[in-house]
């Protein structure tokens, strides 16, 4: 699933093009919207192309450096910038010129004719940042795999909205479709992707790699922004978070684990045989403090033509399911500064919920309004969670009994390598 962007005006520095997407739209009749942002703040929001000279791109048949596109989202004074000027959603004509409208709508599904009609977002291309702001926190978004950055938009703007800067990337080669601003695409390529995993679960341990190492290297580049991009000298860089949904939270969790600039970590709903990311040889996670919030489980056991399927008897599954959980529990346990598990419940929600593919999809009113509750429980908790690490702002979501579509709150307190007997 996915999408792309592109278009426009460049303009060459250290390595890094600064993109301003030309290409806007104004809000017209029929055009169904986005939930509106939650916070104060209006949105700006630019496009990056960050060029990685260290990488060589070995899916590249010129074998040339590695690209990221990067959409940013940051807080704006609310009349900062003229309708004329609102951000595009998705570029589907760009999208569309290369795959056509039913490969487009192979990717977006339900969601096809609302993208197709136009959906209003609340961002101005290159709004001036809020003069009330001194300077944002960081926050690196990374989509699920094969799915792009844009398909995020509502839960990101929203982050940017209550004063933080949010960089969302699309992996190259991993999304559907990568739109380069010289007119240049990249499709997705599976052989990123690891064969279809056993029941224990398996990962593609170089793609992770790759994922994180693209989430080290925007952190770079925002490091050294040119002075005429908005947000240039605006972003508190020693408070930085990293997220992202699926395996993008898994890649996000191992940024974490690679870059100690990275302060707090959160995954939305990624894992591998139920571990939101891996130990490291000695049992260790990371030190940075943690969110995992995730679908509940089935609870019903499998039937019998199910397990006659994965030719597994009973009490072997039943084995599996009982390691795997003390897997993951004993991955949340092993962070030094502690770790949150929110878990939605089942009923009611889907793994795509943490896009905006179920909102923009729905059939009926109802189905839009659950899908935008979905969202905003995620959203909220997101927020919650680095407010408290990235801001000092306490917050009592974290604290109070789980209410709505969140089943169980779980806190696992702060570890400490001497008790595992790990060197410090």
């Amino acid at each position: 699933m996915t999408s792309v962007r592109a278009r426009t005006a460049i303009g060459l520095v250290w390595g890094f093009i600064a993109v301003g997407v030309a290409t806007t739209q104004t809000v017209s009749e029929g055009q169904r919207g986005l939930a509106n942002p939650t916070g104060p703040f209006g949105l700006g929001k630019v496009t990056l192309l960050c060029v990685d000279n260290s990488r060589i791109e070995p899916l590249d048949s010129n074998h040339g450096a590695r690209r990221i596109i990067v959409d940013v989202w940051y807080p704006a004074d609310p009349t900062a910038a003229g309708e004329s000027n609102r951000a595009e959603y998705l570029a589907v004509e760009a999208i569309e010129r290369v795959i056509g409208p039913e490969g487009l709508k192979k990717q977006l599904g339900s969601a096809y004719d609302t993208v197709k009609a136009g959906v209003v977002t609340h961002a101005m291309i290159r709004a001036p940042f809020a003069r009330s702001v001194r300077n944002s926190p960081v926050l690196i978004f990374s989509p699920g795999g094969g799915m792009v950055r844009e398909l995020y938009t509502s839960q990101l703007e929203d982050l940017a909205s209550h004063g933080y800067v949010v960089a969302a990337l699309t992996h190259t080669y991993d999304g559907f479709l990568t739109v380069f601003p010289d007119g240049s695409h990249v499709a997705y390529d599976g052989r990123r992707w690891p064969k279809p995993p056993s029941v224990e679960g398996e990962a593609n341990l170089n793609q992770l790699e790759w994922h994180a190492d693209d989430i080290c290297f925007v952190l770079d580049e925002l490091s050294r922004v040119p002075q005429t991009t908005p947000f240039a000298g605006r972003l508190n860089l020693s408070r930085v978070g990293a997220l992202g949904h699926s395996f993008g939270g898994l890649a996000a969790a191992h940024a974490c684990q690679k870059d100690r600039r990275i302060k707090a970590c959160l995954n939305q709903d990624g894992a591998v045989a139920t571990q939101p990311y891996f130990l490291d040889p000695r049992g260790w996670g990371m030190d940075q403090p943690f969110m995992l919030i995730e679908r509940a489980f089935r609870m019903e056991p499998p039937s019998d033509q199910e397990l006659a399927a994965m030719k597994l008897t009973r009490e072997r599954m039943n084995e599996i399911r009982k390691r795997l959980d003390s897997r993951r529990d004993l991955a949340l346990r092993a962070t030094g500064s502690g770790t949150y598990r929110v878990v939605l419940r089942r009923n009611g929600t889907s793994h795509m919920d943490f896009s905006d593919l179920k909102v923009l999809g729905a059939a009926t009113r109802g189905e839009r309004e659950v899908g935008e509750r979905v969202l905003a429980a995620v959203t909220e908790y997101t927020r919650a969670f680095f407010d408290r690490h990235l801001k000092e702002v306490k917050s009592s979501l974290l604290e109070s009994n789980p209410s709505g579509l969140v089943d169980e709150v779980q806190r696992f307190g702060p570890a400490k390598r001497k008790k595992m007997g790990l060197p410090r």
